[in-house]
């Protein structure tokens, strides 16, 4: 057992792990070790399947394909909105925990604290390398989400995270444009640093949240650039419309 699993554990004792969804600390009733029973239902609800994401809601190119956990609803968008502003930056680890659960099929953990399983990537290398897109604007010095996912992803698979992209200045954040304009934004708004080699890399590239696919696809291109053979993208939750059967009862009958 490796030390860092063991300080994983030790903390987990000291500083109990929290519900993402709701902040409640986390029992042994924990579902999969991850999140509270009271947020059961709203967790399934939400959960993206297949998480493959469609091109006919997103703008995809350079990818090889898009994954999601969630639809960009309810808690699932809480969390992540805590996330970012850097008010509840331990909710990553479990975040990035459901992500290898609902996309790869990850066993999940049986407590909380504890790591989930995944024999996929144990027994067949998928991705050579994790690159976390990078934030326009860090938040009271707290790593980008996507940096603090794609580390806890490489620790579960036994992955290297290559810090491979940068933000080029003078582009505005995406969460301030309109569909078309964050298209044209995102074509210039990354580069590969110039110290990175990714000759026949296949790279995860990982965000928080995919809403028009611009931002992935961008960076997909430049990681194409620096060697990556290809490129495929994977978020904690999608920007999409919820399929009727996970719409709430209320909104069923509008």
């Amino acid at each position: 057992m490796d030390r860092a699993y063991l300080l994983e554990r030790a903390t987990a004792l000291l500083y109990p792990r929290r519900c993402p969804f709701c902040d409640t600390v986390l029992g042994e009733d924990a579902v999969q070790g991850v999140f509270c029973p009271a947020c059961r239902k709203e967790e399934e609800r939400l959960s993206h399947q297949p998480p493959r994401l469609p091109e006919t809601e997103h703008s995809f190119h350079a990818l090889q394909g898009a994954l999601a956990a969630y639809y960009y609803q309810g808690v699932v968008r809480e969390a992540i909105l805590l996330c970012k502003r850097g008010g509840h930056p331990w909710y990553a680890r479990e975040l990035a925990d459901r992500m290898a659960v609902r996309i790869w099929g990850a066993v999940p953990a049986v407590g909380p604290g504890l790591r989930p399983e995944d024999q996929l990537f144990r027994n067949l290398p998928v991705y050579q390398c994790i690159v976390p897109v990078p934030p326009h604007q860090a938040w009271r010095g707290v790593p980008g989400l996507p940096l603090q996912l794609a580390r806890r992803l490489g620790i579960l698979f036994q992955i290297p995270v290559v810090e491979a992209l940068q933000t080029v200045k003078g582009t505005a954040a995406q969460k301030s444009l309109t569909r078309l304009e964050r298209i044209q934004n995102a074509q210039n708004a990354y580069r590969c640093r110039p110290d990175v080699d990714l000759g026949g890399k296949r790279v995860l590239l990982v965000d928080d949240l995919i809403t028009t696919g611009a931002t992935v696809s961008a960076c997909a291109l430049e990681l194409l650039k620096a060697g990556a053979v290809d490129v495929t993208a994977a978020a904690i939750a999608a920007a999409e419309e919820l399929p009727k059967e996970k719409q709430p009862a209320t909104e069923k009958r509008k």
